[in-house]
């Protein structure tokens, strides 16, 4: 992975104000794959005083958003679907990663998955992204070309 791709996406998902308060933390980056963990917390909860299924979501997001990205190609989401396997506690340590299944000229697809610190799998999530023609990396305007999809 090109340094400077790395280091845009580390910066920016450190700036990011949803990811900042929902404590993700970008681990690992590199050509279609992330890692990334977030320690579930009490505002984190539902009614039942589980975590919300939403959390978990975001956690499988931000990892699918950081894979797609790791190109340098901007890249928005355009389907997700999740199963929610197992439930976790409050202050349990979430470990997502996202893998590149496929990567197309507009489109792609990844697989993510989020488990706990000791490998227990609570939730499984498909994306597909639409590949956009910009490049986020300033100064870019060309990068690596893909197989059409």
């Amino acid at each position: 992975m090109d340094q400077k791709v790395s280091q845009q996406l580390f910066s920016k998902m450190s700036r990011d104000p949803y990811a900042r308060f929902m404590g993700i933390e970008l681990l690992e980056v590199k050509p279609g794959y992330s890692r990334l963990s977030m320690t579930v917390g009490e505002h984190q909860v539902n009614f039942h005083g589980m975590p919300h299924g939403g959390a978990i979501f975001s956690l499988a997001d931000a990892a699918f958003a950081a894979a797609s990205n790791s190109h340098g190609q901007t890249a928005v989401a355009l389907t997700m679907n999740i199963s929610f396997l197992s439930a976790v506690l409050v202050g349990t340590k979430l470990l997502a990663e996202a893998q590149e299944e496929k990567l197309g000229r507009r489109t792609a697809l990844y697989h993510m998955t989020v488990t706990t610190e000791g490998g227990d799998l609570v939730a499984s999530c498909h994306g597909m992204v639409y590949r956009k023609k910009e490049w986020f990396i300033e100064g870019e305007d060309a990068g690596p070309r893909s197989e059409g999809m």
